[in-house]
């Protein structure tokens, strides 16, 4: 299983500062790659390519905080707050104010879920494999293929609380969320998922 991307958290202000409402709008206005719709979503969006033509984007509120979603893997996780607090400091600079007050940084960067993928190299037998999931019960599993084509159940983490999300398609294709680690996700994957779908191909 690979790591498709992850989701991260940090701080832009020190302590429990936000941004006043005049320096916010100046961010949506001054911003490099931002856009700002208040009607539709509350935070300021701002899009960082890197390489291979994917983006990052984080979106940026007012209480400072800002979440990097499409990170391409946690090692990265800290280079890309680092290149979007960066760009911050550049716009506010463009304005020809001083915001150095601001002592605007990376904080507490936590990385909060990771998406892992892999595909099979044989076909799933969905249906007997959500008949056995549904004897489990330590397992929550659900499959209505007319609403939704994958099977989908959620697992426990071991060493903490919490459980780890797994989408199933016929095809082969697993999808796995909520994790924080590839530790975890070696895990999980390798103790509840690849022994389900060497045990359910289909025939």
């Amino acid at each position: 299983m690979q790591i498709e991307n992850c989701t991260a958290v940090f701080k832009l202000l020190p302590y429990n500062k936000r941004f006043s409402y005049e320096n916010f709008i100046q961010l949506a206005r001054h911003g490099i790659n931002t856009e700002y719709n208040p009607r539709r979503f509350h935070s300021i969006i701002m899009r960082v390519r890197h390489q291979e033509y994917k983006t990052t984007a984080a979106l940026i509120f007012q209480s400072g905080k800002v979440v990097l979603t499409g990170v391409p893997n946690p090692a990265l996780a800290n280079r890309m707050a680092w290149r979007v607090t960066k760009r911050i400091q550049a716009s506010y600079k463009a304005t020809g104010n001083d915001y150095s007050y601001l002592k605007i940084g990376v904080r507490n960067l936590i990385v909060t879920n990771i998406v892992g993928a892999y595909r099979h190299s044989k076909k799933l037998a969905i249906e007997r494999l959500y008949s056995y999931l549904r004897q489990r019960q330590n397992i929550t599993c659900y499959y209505e293929p007319t609403i939704f084509p994958a099977l989908r159940f959620k697992t426990k983490i071991e060493g903490r609380d919490g459980e780890a999300s797994c989408l199933c398609y016929i095809s082969g294709r697993v999808i796995l969320t909520g994790l924080k680690s590839q530790k975890e996700m070696e895990i999980i994957f390798d103790n509840d998922i690849l022994p389900l779908l060497e045990k359910f191909p289909r025939l």
